[in-house]
This record gives C-alpha cells, structure tokens and sequence, in this order.
C-alpha cells in the first residue's frame, strides 16, 4: 500500500513539472509586454492641449478646456491647480501664466467671465520647496482684486514644502510669507 501511494506522488509531481515546463507560469514576471494583448502594464493619461517644450523645464503658461463636469490639473512653475470633478457650473477655458519657474506669483484667467465662480472650491498649491528660509508660520496666498488681499481659506505646509489655497473664484495669486530673503522674487 505504501508503494502506490509513493507511485502516486511521483507520478503527479513528474505530471506538474512536465506541465509547467510547457507554460509560463502564472506567478512568472513578464519580460516581453508585446507577446500577447493585455500581457503587459497600461498606462493612461490625459494629453494637455499644449505641450510642454521637448527641452524639457516647466512651460511659462498653460491652458486647459474643461466641461461643467470634468475634473483637470494645470501645472506652470511652481503653481498646480486643481479643478475638482463637478466644481464647474458651465464648460470653461483656464490659463495658468508665469513670468519663468521660479516666480512667485502667477495670473489666472478664467473664460468666459460667468464661469469664474465655482460649485466648490478649487485647489492651488504653490512649491515652497526652493524658497531658502520660507517661513511656514506666516506663508500664506494673496489674490489681486484690484490690490493684495489675504486668501482666505489658505494653509502652509512644512512637511510638503507648500502652500496650499481653496479657492470657488480665481484671480492673480501670489505667495507671501514674513521672510524677506525671497522676497525679490515676487513678480518675477
């Protein structure tokens, strides 16, 4: 009895290891993605409309068409802004513009007019992370509507080096902080 059982198991791991030497197996990496459809990874993304230089660096503006329902994400410089799904009440362009990659303030423009008031707010976040000495107890956003005023839902953050703005209507933003040392960057 003993003698069959060891026959048995011989015979089903010779069957495996002749079966699998005849296959991939599933638990093997794949090396070839063009083997068959579906074999590899796949990527989607989103192309903008206007692409950034092949030379590589950030562009100096960027535009984005958007319907009342799509959700989007426009980055310029040290600025990104993101247009969550739903917040618009009408389909809208957006351009984001900065003078180079290091400015500290960018120009926002919103068309048609109408659609610069949003269902929810939008989000601005503004790098910090190669302003020497940014002092994250003071850094905030301003908004130009006619002069400087502070943002008012807006918080700074030392651990992601940024400063991040909610926003439901857009205009010019700038970053302000205590710290004059960058300073001189503003508008720049």
């Amino acid at each position: 009895m003993r003698n069959g059982s060891l026959y048995s198991a011989m015979l089903i791991a010779t069957l495996a290891i002749f079966l699998t030497g005849c296959s991939r197996s599933p638990v093997a990496p794949i090396i070839d993605t063009t083997s068959a459809p579906g074999a590899g990874s796949t990527a989607i993304g989103e192309i903008p409309d206007d692409q950034p230089p092949v030379d590589g660096g950030t562009p100096g503006w960027r535009t984005v068409t958007l319907s009342a329902t799509d959700e989007g994400v426009v980055n310029v410089g040290r600025f990104t802004l993101w247009v969550r799904k739903n917040s618009l009440r009408m389909p809208a362009t957006i351009t984001l513009k900065v003078l180079n990659a290091e400015a500290t303030e960018c120009q926002i423009d919103v068309s048609p007019a109408q659609a610069n008031d949003f269902q929810q707010p939008v989000i601005l976040t503004a790098s910090t992370s190669d302003l020497a000495d940014f002092d994250y107890a003071t850094g905030t956003l301003m908004v130009f509507d006619g002069n400087w005023q502070w943002a008012t839902d807006c918080s700074s953050h030392t651990n992601q080096q940024n400063v991040v703005g909610h926003f439901t209507h857009l205009s010019n933003v700038k970053l302000s902080s205590g710290n004059d040392k960058w300073k001189n960057k503003m508008g720049s």
